[in-house]
């Protein structure tokens, strides 16, 4: 009786599985950032029972707020250049595999879409990086 149900939910249940593994992901991701901010106030509480100094390094994440942690990490002008060339890369890399998978076929075409995003991505660094910075 049961088995009979399987064959009827079987077909679902990939996408369901496909649909819950970025859930899980982003929970996981968000609990780890909890315990590690949890972890950092448990730190800070032992020192400060203890009556150590508390080393600034603790402080200055919590004394940021996202908006400055944003406008610090937006400082660096190289941040664009590493997903540009990942993208690259990947649309070179699926060029070439479905290429040789399947020579003469349009499969290739699928790694236009990284490659083009990654492109455009290097010339905005390109443009980005001669500009002069903002105080």
């Amino acid at each position: 009786m049961f088995f009979d149900h399987i064959e009827v939910i079987s077909p679902l249940l990939i996408p369901i599985l496909a649909l819950l593994i970025p859930i899980v992901a982003i929970v996981a991701h968000y609990m780890g950032k909890a315990h590690g901010e949890r972890q950092r106030h448990e730190t800070i509480r032992e020192l400060a029972r203890a009556g150590q100094p508390i080393p600034p390094e603790l402080l200055a994440d919590l004394q940021d707020s996202d908006w400055q942690r944003a406008r610090r990490d937006q400082a660096n002008p190289n941040r664009i250049l590493v997903p540009a060339l990942i993208n690259i890369g990947l649309g070179l890399g699926l060029m070439g595999m479905f290429s040789t998978m399947m020579p003469g076929a349009w499969l290739w075409s699928i790694g236009l879409l990284p490659l083009f995003i990654g492109v455009g991505l290097a010339l905005y660094w390109a443009v980005e990086r001669k500009q002069p910075p903002q105080p």
